[in-house]
């Protein structure tokens, strides 16, 4: 469930999207019947077709829904179209609800924000400095990702989940990225894990008490958190990825029914409402909303670009905070520009588009007269890439690594074998992958399963005074040292 990225990196306005916007901006100068919602549909348009999957938008000043409209299809299957009514499932921009409900919690004094996570999660590992709910909030609790650990032990993609499987794993490390306060790193397992402490302190589901506390008081009739895989969704769309003979293949990851990172359902209209409601402290009042946007700090005192699920940064001159949010075959980005008191939010049915410009763009049209230059840079993600491997060798000692290695940690058993001459690992049902030497007991392999983080993976073996195998390490991304021992 990919978000934002650490301190919002930047990148400047690709020249296509420049194209349009000044196309646009022509226009609205030289044709005054031309209106400026005619220039979303254009932008829109622009990118999607009417025959494939898509995008709705909505955008507000205040409670005023300034436009709202559909764009592609929703559902393949029966060419059913995408409306400002359609139904998203919009990954993490979820975050900031799952933030609001422990924010709530704290308000009426059931919790606080700087609470041991152990005083409601005891089964986690004690760690020191500890682990708060503060620090859950703000992405600086230094706990591994669950999804590539489920990833790495071999866990089906489409698998179902619940929030105690999540805390049972996180039970099993041994260590931590880093230490608690030290950074900042995006964590989709501090959301679950709060989401999980929002149950066991309300004694409700977290759907039940988002229901409750904040969609219904907010007319939000559209949303709801995605608990029950055979709940019937009217106005659903359907996530899809481009490939396939048709040009786009389903994704959807419809047995994924364990909110708190993502899995919140809802429109854009839905968003509007909740957007206006924060930023004119109706959700609970002042001390809610300043709660929710007060940035997090490390414990060396610098400041975050994130406060409670919300990034926080600034466009052309004017603050914004918002979320994108990344999941099987949706894309959404929700933002707000607080000083104009407007609100873009757009979400897609489809992989292969960055509602995150798009948002933007619709921006840049409706606030021409607050925004500063239009050559400034705008809020985007960083690029991921692995590292190219290293100069490869095959071992003497190959048959040294054929074996079962079990890990604790993953509750996973690795089968290292030897195929055509070639050193190769096995995990669960995975195809087996090959293992290139890169120093004497280590090896990378390139093309590990993942579900947010890197493919590429080391692995590490230790040996006995006896020079015997005796275990390994495998190291992917953040999480380093992952312990398997041989069997």
């Amino acid at each position: 469930m990919d978000g934002v990225a650490a301190s919002l990196p930047i990148q400047r306005i690709r020249s296509a999207t420049l194209t349009i916007i000044v196309a646009v901006t022509a226009a609205c100068s030289s044709t005054n019947s031309t209106t400026v919602e005619q220039h979303v549909d254009r932008l829109f348009e622009a990118h999607i077709s009417t025959n494939a999957p898509g995008c709705a938008v909505g955008a507000s000043r205040g409670d005023n829904v300034l436009y709202s409209n559909g764009y592609g299809i929703a559902n393949l299957d029966y060419t059913l179209p995408i409306t400002a009514n359609t139904v998203f499932d919009v990954g993490s921009v979820t975050k900031q609800f799952t933030a609001a409900s422990v924010v709530l919690l704290s308000l009426d004094g059931a919790l606080s924000l700087d609470d041991n996570v152990r005083l409601h999660l005891p089964e986690l590992p004690d760690h020191e400095p500890p682990i708060t709910i503060r620090h859950l909030l703000h992405h600086t609790s230094g706990i591994r990702d669950y999804l590539n650990l489920m990833a790495l032990s071999g866990r089906e993609f489409y698998a179902p989940i619940r929030h105690q499987d999540i805390v049972e794993l996180l039970a099993r490390q041994h260590a931590l990225n880093s230490m608690p306060g030290e950074r900042y790193s995006y964590s989709n397992t501090g959301y679950m894990l709060l989401a999980t402490i929002v149950e066991r302190v309300s004694g409700q589901s977290y759907g039940t008490l988002a229901r409750e506390r904040i969609f219904e008081p907010l007319d939000m009739t559209q949303s709801f958190l995605y608990e029950d895989a055979e709940r019937i969704v009217s106005n659903r769309g359907t996530g899809y990825a481009p490939g396939g003979d048709q040009g786009y293949r389903v994704v959807h990851n419809y047995s994924f029914a364990t909110a708190g990172d993502g899995q919140l359902y809802t429109t854009v209209g839905d968003l509007l409402r909740w957007s206006h409601a924060l930023l004119s402290n109706q959700v609970a009042g002042p001390d809610f909303g300043r709660l929710m946007l007060t940035r997090g700090t490390l414990d060396s005192g610098a400041p975050l670009d994130y406060g409670a699920g919300l990034a926080l940064g600034a466009y052309r001159g004017l603050l914004t905070n918002g979320h994108g949010g990344s999941t099987w075959g949706f894309r959404a980005h929700l933002v707000r520009f607080p000083e104009a008191d407007f609100t873009v939010a757009v979400l897609c049915n489809r992989e292969d588009v960055n509602p995150r410009t798009l948002a933007y763009d619709v921006a840049d049209l409706y606030l021409d007269d607050r925004l500063g230059a239009a050559d400034e840079t705008r809020p985007a993600r960083r690029s991921r890439s692995d590292r190219p491997p290293e100069r490869l060798s095959i071992p003497d000692e190959i048959d040294d690594y054929v074996g079962d290695f079990y890990s604790v940690e993953l509750d996973a058993t690795y089968h290292v074998l030897i195929d055509s001459g070639a050193l190769q690992v096995r995990i669960g049902h995975w195809p087996a992958l090959d293992l290139l030497g890169i120093a004497d007991d280590t090896f990378i392999s390139t093309d590990f399963p993942a579900w947010t983080g890197p493919r590429r993976v080391e692995l590490t073996f230790s040996r006995d005074q006896g020079h015997t195998v005796t275990g390994l390490t495998l190291s992917a991304g953040q999480a380093r040292n992952i312990r398997f021992v041989r069997q």
